[in-house]
């Protein structure tokens, strides 16, 4: 998906945090889960986003802005980011998408790339949403990196 972004779900990384964080050199969360944060055990990572969402379908515009922006500056600092969701990797995905049209990119390629592995296909989402984003994350000034991707 991208050779600084990783996806991951369940408790497994959360109660191992300080083993896996030495291991694959991750030094950034970003965190879904219902209701509070997991308890990542051992020094916590040196930065961390938690986002109360359970499914995309709960997710607005801000928090797209602020998942997609998080990454997108964890990435310009040089930093290894760790998407995490306690109810499974899939329910990451939609924050990798944010991510990839604050970076510039078109909605389609973003969605084709959600829709292949490591991913789940098919990615079931809303295009008009992602389209909306788009058009919300231009009225900010960011996307304008790579507008032909």
């Amino acid at each position: 998906m991208h050779d600084r972004i990783f996806a991951a779900g369940g408790d497994h990384i959360p109660r191992t945090w300080h083993s896996f964080a030495g291991q694959t050199g991750i030094d950034a969360v970003l965190h879904l889960r219902p209701e509070q944060p997991a308890a990542f055990l051992g020094p916590p990572p040196e930065c961390f986003l938690w986002l109360d969402v359970e499914d995309e379908s709960q997710v607005d515009i801000q928090e797209r802005w602020m998942a997609g922006r998080f990454l997108e500056k964890m990435l310009a600092q040089g930093r290894h980011v760790l998407l995490h969701s306690s109810l499974g990797r899939h329910r990451t995905r939609w924050a990798f998408v944010a991510y990839g049209i604050c970076s510039g990119r078109l909605v389609r390629a973003v969605l084709r790339q959600a829709a292949e592995p490591p991913w789940l296909s098919p990615y079931h989402t809303d295009e008009n949403g992602w389209e909306d984003f788009a058009a919300f994350v231009r009225s900010r000034g960011a996307g304008l990196q790579n507008p032909l991707s």
